[in-house]
C-alpha cells in the first residue's frame, strides 16, 4: 500500500509539472517572410518533440533573424551548429538542434528565475548570460546587462566583438501581438476541433486526446486557426484583451477564477460558443462538453471574457 502511495504521488507529480509548462507566458505571434512560414511544419514538429510547442512562433522569429530561412544560403538556418559540437549542414538537423537548444535554456532559464528576454539572448550569448542576469541583474534581461555581458566577455577573453547585444530586439521585430477578431471560417475551424475533443477525457497536465486539461484545450482550438496561445490558463488571460461581457462573440475565452488551489489569479478557461454556453474541459464532469456560464458555479467563479 505503501509503494502505491508513493508512485501515485510521483504521477500526480509529474502532472503538475506538465501543467505548468510554459509559466513564461505568450510572446507573440511570428510575422514572418514566405521563406520561414515554409518551415513552420518541421519547426512545430520537433517543438512538440521537446515540448515547447507553445514557442513554435518564437523559433520562427529565431528563423528569421538567423538566416531568413534560406537555406540555401544558410543551411544551418537556426546557425546552431555551436551548440551541437559539429558543423550542421542541413535545415531540418538545423531545426531540430536548434529547437532541442531552445528548450534546454528554457528549461535553464525557469531553473535559475531569468524572464524570457534572457532566454532569447542566451540563445545568441550562450547560457552562461542566464546565469549573470540571475546573480547580477535580478534576473531581467536589458539592453545595458546585454552590453555589460559582451564588454565582459571580450575583455575576459580578448575578443573585439561578442554576440548580439540587440538580439531580443531583432527577434521580437518579427513577432506582433495577437491582432483581434477571427476571419471568416476561423469560428467554423474551430467548432470542428470542439467536435473532435467533444467527451475526450479531463486530465490534468494533459494535451491531447487520451486526456485533456482546460487550457491545453482551448490552446488547441485555437491553434486550429493559426493562432498560438500560451499554454495555462493563467498565461492566457494575460495575453488577451479582455472585453466586456456584452461584446462577447462566439470563439472568444472566458476565464474563472478560485476553481481550486493553483497559486494563480486564473483556474481555469473555456470557449464561449454564445447563448451563455461555453465549451470547455470540465474537471467536474470528468471531460471535455457543452456547459451553461449561468450556473451558480461558475457564477461564483466568474471573471470575464477575452479575445485574441
Amino acid at each position: 500500500m505503501k509503494k502505491c502511495r508513493i508512485l501515485l504521488c510521483l504521477l500526480l507529480l509529474c502532472l503538475v509539472c506538465s501543467g505548468c509548462e510554459g509559466s513564461y507566458g505568450y510572446y507573440g505571434r511570428a510575422d514572418i517572410p514566405p521563406m520561414v512560414e515554409q518551415w513552420r511544419e518541421q519547426v512545430e514538429f520537433y517543438a512538440d518533440m521537446y515540448e515547447v510547442s507553445e514557442y513554435v512562433d518564437l523559433l520562427l522569429a529565431i528563423i528569421a533573424q538567423e538566416s531568413g530561412g534560406d537555406a540555401d544560403k544558410v543551411p544551418d538556418i537556426m546557425q546552431c551548429s555551436a551548440s551541437a559540437g559539429k558543423t550542421i549542414t542541413d535545415p531540418i538537423a538545423s531545426i531540430r538542434q536548434g529547437t532541442y537548444y531552445f528548450s534546454t535554456l528554457l528549461s535553464s532559464g525557469t531553473d535559475k528565475g531569468v524572464d524570457l528576454d534572457t532566454v532569447i539572448q542566451s540563445y545568441n550569448f550562450g547560457g552562461g548570460y542566464q546565469g549573470y542576469i540571475a546573480e547580477e541583474q535580478q534576473g531581467h534581461h536589458s539592453e545595458n546587462a546585454a552590453r555589460a555581458f559582451s564588454a565582459r566577455m571580450c575583455e575576459q577573453h580578448g575578443y573585439s566583438f561578442y554576440g548580439d547585444v540587440l538580439y531580443v530586439e531583432h527577434v521580437r521585430s518579427y513577432l506582433s501581438s495577437l491582432d483581434g477578431a477571427l476571419e471568416e471560417g476561423d469560428y467554423e475551424s474551430m467548432q470542428e476541433c470542439m467536435r473532435e475533443y467533444m467527451g475526450v477525457p479531463y486530465l490534468y497536465g494533459g494535451n491531447g486526446k487520451y486526456g485533456i486539461d482546460c487550457s491545453a484545450l482551448t490552446q488547441r482550438i485555437y491553434k486550429r486557426v493559426g493562432i498560438t496561445l500560451p499554454r495555462t490558463a493563467q498565461g492566457q488571460y494575460d495575453a488577451v484583451m479582455h472585453i466586456a461581457d456584452y461584446e462577447a462573440e462566439p470563439g472568444d475565452l472566458v476565464f474563472f477564477q478560485g476553481t481550486y488551489e493553483s497559486g494563480t489569479y486564473i483556474t481555469h478557461v473555456g470557449v464561449y460558443v454564445g447563448d451563455g454556453r461555453m465549451f470547455h474541459a470540465s474537471a467536474g464532469q470528468g471531460y471535455c462538453c457543452y456547459t451553461s456560464i449561468y450556473t451558480v458555479y461558475y457564477q461564483s467563479h466568474f471573471v470575464g471574457f477575452g479575445r485574441p
